[in-house]
């Protein structure tokens, strides 16, 4: 009977190691999964440490494709969301006004001008007396302005005039007229109550219109045609205007004489 029982126990013995052996390795198996949890979490929670440094450090941080991201740039809108779009504020720019200044009417006084009688630069074809010199005289001549009745001549000859005839040759050839303003210069001593007769020849001793009156005061207009004549020759007498006596004049002025080749 002593056999039986033994060889039991003996079984029972060994289930027993057996079930030791088992519990041993399932508990090495359950601390095996529990260490390497352990360095799972603690892998884990160094990489969070690690990425949340570089966040700190660079600024960046990744978005769930890895791909950097800087932190400062916009997040994107949701899918879906619609913005307004925002209404454009007119703009307004006030016109300029015009800077064009208007004329302001001047209070200054006008200045008088010259009267129209005062000579001027002469157009083609035109010659001034004073350009030319007598080819034979027996009086003598100046040029010089003279003063009329006020008025100024700039471009004037004066021509002396005695009790006898006095005469000047002037050239005249291609000259139509000779235009001038016959008178005595305001300033002639001895001319008061004096006036002086010329009268004007053509090449053969023709006489050229009228005989003209010099005197003082207002100059008189004179025009000489000289049509065919080369050779201008002029002659003058003074006299006394009352008695008619003949009597010197220092000068009569051509006031302006202009010798011109249009008629």
């Amino acid at each position: 009977m002593a056999a039986p029982v033994s060889l039991e126990r003996r079984l029972r013995a060994d289930v027993a190691e057996r079930h030791a052996v088992f519990r041993y390795f399932e508990w090495l198996k359950d601390h095996h999964k529990v260490a390497v949890g352990s360095l799972v979490v603690a892998a884990v929670g160094a990489l969070v440490t690690i990425l949340a440094l570089g966040r700190d450090v660079t600024g960046l941080e990744f978005s769930r494709n890895d791909e950097p991201r800087s932190v400062m740039s916009p997040a994107s809108d949701p899918p879906g969301v619609v913005l307004p779009t925002p209404t454009p504020i007119p703009s307004y720019m006030p016109e300029t006004p015009s800077e064009t200044p208007s004329k302001t009417p001047s209070t200054a006084p006008e200045t008088p001008t010259n009267p129209p009688e005062t000579s001027s630069e002469p157009s083609p074809g035109v010659r001034y007396l004073d350009e030319l010199d007598a080819d034979d005289r027996n009086g003598g001549y100046v040029r010089e302005p003279v003063n009329m009745a006020g008025k100024r001549y700039l471009r004037s000859v004066q021509l002396s005039c005695n009790s006898t005839r006095t005469y000047f040759v002037y050239p005249v050839a291609g000259m139509k007229t000779l235009d001038l303003w016959l008178g005595i210069d305001d300033q002639t001593t001895g001319a008061s109550g004096r006036v002086a007769d010329l009268t004007f020849y053509s090449d053969a001793g023709r006489q050229i219109g009228s005989t003209k009156t010099a005197k003082l005061g207002p100059a008189a207009k004179v025009q000489i045609p000289l049509d065919e004549v080369t050779q201008l020759t002029i002659r003058c007498v003074g006299r006394e205007l009352k008695s008619g006596d003949q009597e010197n004049v220092a000068h009569v002025a051509f006031g302006d004489a202009i010798l011109s080749a249009q008629p």
